[in-house]
């Protein structure tokens, strides 16, 4: 191609990228974009927020075991199909059957007889006496023809309705029917049927309960009106007469009393009687049906509203009815158009957020025009803050469970960075398009489904704090200041939170996991540090803009207390410390609060310093203060370091999770020293000896700290008095401890299992196998050994061996406070 040719090329693309060039900056100029990217913006916001990876199990059995934590991932409304046919059944059964009345059977029975009689005697008028036979005989002796009986036994059976016997159609013949008989009959079926009278077995057929409606139908006054109704509920339908024992009865009547003399007749009318009385009241199956339909169609569905974030089942418990039923609505709800409104209406929510505040401050706030550039650094920033959070909520179930530690996942988010995002932004931009920013971002932390007002509560405070404590920030130490200012205000709005949560609902892990709390804020505000430090650089080479306290406190060996414990109780310090070391790793293999535990055992003997002597770990070779003093007196000495302590917990201002320790860590136990030998003393002709004398006065440990703290108590000082410290009587003896304690039902108030008594006790053996380590005896050391020994049992009348075998009578001792 022609050199000239390329030139006139080149200027034609040359033009074109320039109008390209042109064109883009104008679309990005445009009021136009700058709607979309908002739209945009609020689509991925949206998403961040409300995508969940939270899978529901595809199949939930009763009984079966949840292998995570499953929370709501929106707002849910799942019918209750199983409530509503109980309360819809509940309903129908409390609708009372009907049973109609009828009163005018009576005289429809009473006219069957009439009109019987009338045709019999119709019949029987052309009848000659010749007819009769055996001719001569008297009226009484009449018998007539059976071709006779036969011509009456048809209509008469057809006009009453029953069939006659022939025996006693013979009767009623030989009385010609008589207007007598007839009289009397009619008269027992209209006094017998004046009153509901109930067919046989109705009873049982509607229904056990004895409630019932009468409907009573009566005769309409003037021709052509309807029948008029009546009805009326009865309270025990039973009180009501049964036919067949009416009909009975009447069979029993003598009629001599209505001119019927001839007891044959008698009777043959009286069965005839009972024969024509009917029940006239019967159950309307069609109108009780009809009500109880009406009163099921009245019952609204019954419905489980479930709220987003709602915890429906905890790793590790078992699924009941009512989970099974919440997941599997939940699964068919998904399956719905529900979410798509759902999200609809948080990207409403989003955009206006995204929009109306960043309006005022440009409308409202003096220099308050934010540039475009402006905008897309705080939409990356707080976008990618939001991933963070995603990131992070994501994996806090499994964080938690590589803790070891028991408490709710929800407790990891305060560790989470949000304010990095207001100390990113303040460090270029004004303070206060940096406000608005840190309320809008805010607000979005609350959306996510992991999250509660709380945690909004939590943004907000971490984020004000950030804009302030980084202004006028001109070194990269004072990212790290900052960050330390964040942390501490986290802490002060968990604080704050928690207080609040456990005020409504209290729960025995409430001060250890607002520690946790307390420390994922400062790691929190650290971390938004770190956030900024890291972030920042890449701002700038991209954008082109420039830019638990208390217990430490008194885990520290300077404190008063335990400066004065140990100059006026060395064995008592001496033994706290082994306490500590035993407590703390054992809680640490539970997952408790090892810090917690390890301070409460540094404090939970200080009420010995009153009379330091008197326990045995501070007494003086050969010195006895219990000797002059009586087993009761001893036993109430030693209890009284309880009260004692928590006097002085009280004056040093010792925090009151600490000072609940010192009387939880002996419970209600036997002071089983002085209680053996109090016993062996006993004169039961003079005093009775009481064990309530010679126990703790508790309470029972209330906590797992305070367990594990009682049992590293007692477990020390069993294996301290030990003669012999081989491996393996002290892992008996630990073993010994922890099943005494548990037998005496001492740790039936926390919430220890059988699986973290089995890992206490071996954390307790490792421990204690460290401190008594086995080492090379040499001959002469040991023959010096056993000299001193044998000089101390002379000293003391073998009182120490005594005391082993009082040990392994009474079982483990309380913590070293038998007095010797």
């Amino acid at each position: 191609m022609p050199e000239p040719m390329l030139k006139s090329l080149r200027a034609i693309l040359v033009a074109r990228a320039s109008q390209v060039s042109v064109f883009m900056d104008r679309i990005l100029q445009s009021c136009a974009f700058s709607w979309i990217s908002i739209v945009l913006l609020a689509a991925a916001v949206t998403i961040v927020t409300t995508i969940s990876f939270q899978q529901l199990p595809s199949s939930v059995d009763v009984g079966q075991i949840s292998a995570r934590d499953i929370k709501a991932d929106r707002n849910y409304d799942i019918v209750d199909k199983e409530a509503t046919e109980k309360l819809r059944d509940e309903a129908m059964s409390s609708v009372l059957p009907v049973y109609d009345f009828d009163q005018g059977l009576a005289a429809s029975q009473a006219a069957k007889v009439r009109e019987a009689f009338a045709q019999a005697r119709n019949l029987m008028a052309g009848w000659v006496e010749d007819e009769l036979s055996p001719a001569g005989k008297g009226k009484a002796e009449r018998q007539f023809p059976e071709g006779r009986l036969k011509e009456l036994a048809r209509p008469v059976s057809l006009a009453l309705g029953v069939e006659l016997s022939p025996a006693q159609l013979s009767l009623l013949a030989k009385d010609r029917f008589s207007r007598r008989s007839e009289g009397a009959i009619v008269s027992i079926i209209s006094r017998e049927m004046a009153q509901p009278l109930m067919p046989e077995g109705l009873k049982q057929e509607p229904s056990e309960l004895p409630h019932a409606i009468i409907r009573t139908s009566y005769e309409p006054g003037q021709p052509g009106e309807p029948p008029k109704e009546d009805e009326k509920e009865i309270d025990d339908i039973r009180a009501f007469r049964d036919v067949a024992k009416q009909r009975a009865g009447i069979e029993r009547m003598n009629l001599s009393s209505m001119g019927i003399g001839d007891a044959d007749l008698g009777r043959t009318v009286a069965a005839l009687a009972a024969m024509m009385v009917q029940p006239n009241m019967t159950f309307n199956r069609t109108e009780t049906a009809t009500r109880r339909e009406a009163a099921a169609l009245g019952i609204k569905e019954s419905v489980i509203m479930i709220k987003a974030g709602e915890m429906i089942v905890r790793e590790g418990a078992r699924y009941d009815q009512w989970h099974k039923k919440v997941l599997e609505g939940m699964r068919f709800e998904r399956k719905g158009a529900s979410y798509y409104l759902e999200f609809l209406g948080t990207f409403l929510l989003v955009f206006a957020f995204l929009v109306l505040p960043f309006t005022a401050v440009e409308k409202f706030f003096r220099g308050g025009r934010v540039s475009r550039s402006d905008h897309m650094l705080m939409a990356l920033v707080g976008l990618s803050v939001l991933l963070i959070m995603r990131f992070s909520f994501t994996l806090a179930p499994a964080v938690r469970d590589a803790l070891f530690y028991t408490m709710d996942a929800s407790v990891l988010h305060y560790a989470v960075p949000v304010a990095g995002g207001a100390i990113l932004i303040r460090m270029f931009l004004r303070a206060d398009v940096s406000f608005v920013f840190a309320f809008v971002l805010a607000i979005f932390a609350g959306l996510f489904i992991e999250t509660e007002t709380a945690f909004v509560v939590f943004a907000m405070i971490t984020s004000l704090a950030a804009i302030m404590a980084i202004a006028k920030a001109d070194r990269r130490s004072h990212i790290i200041r900052a960050g330390v200012l964040v942390g501490f205000a986290g802490i002060v709005a968990v604080l704050g939170i928690r207080l609040i949560a456990i005020a409504n609902a209290p729960v025995a892990s409430a001060f250890s996991e607002t520690l946790w709390c307390m420390l994922f804020a400062m790691i929190s505000g650290l971390g938004s540090a770190i956030f900024a430090m890291i972030a920042a650089p890449v701002v700038e080479s991209i954008s082109g803009y420039t830019s638990d306290i208390k217990l430490l406190e008194l885990a520290n060996l300077n404190h008063p207390l335990l400066r004065e414990l140990v100059v006026r109780a060395p064995g008592t310090y001496h033994h706290s410390h082994l306490v500590g070391l035993l407590a703390e790793a054992a809680a640490t293999e539970i997952g408790a609060n090892a810090l917690l535990v390890r301070v409460g055992a540094y404090y939970h003997d200080i009420g010995k310093l009153k009379k330091p002597l008197y326990f045995v770990e501070n007494a003086k070779p050969g010195e006895n203060k219990h000797e002059k003093l009586s087993p009761n007196m001893s036993a109430l000495i030693v209890a009284a370091h309880v009260k004692d302590g928590i006097d002085l917990a009280e004056e040093s201002k010792i925090p009151k999770v600490i000072y609940d320790m010192i009387p939880q860590h002996h419970g209600t136990r036997l002071i089983s020293f002085f209680f053996e030998k109090a016993k062996a003393a006993e004169d039961p002709t003079v005093q009775k000896i009481d064990p309530k004398d010679f126990r703790y006065p508790g309470p029972k440990p209330q906590t797992r700290e305070a367990a594990i703290l009682m049992l590293a108590d007692v477990a020390e000082a069993s294996v301290r008095a030990l003669k012999e410290k081989s491996p393996t009587r002290i892992e008996q003896t630990v073993q010994r401890t922890i099943h005494d304690i548990f037998n005496e039902t001492q740790l039936d108030e926390c919430d220890l299992t059988l699986r973290d008594l089995d890992l206490i006790g071996t954390a307790f053996t490792r421990t204690l196998l460290g401190i008594y380590h086995a080492r090379i005896e040499y001959a002469k050391e040991a023959e010096n050994e056993r000299e001193k020994q044998a000089q101390q049992r002379d000293a003391r009348g073998d009182q120490g061996e005594d005391r082993e075998r009082a040990q392994d009578r009474a079982g483990p001792p309380e913590g070293g406070e038998q007095g010797s």
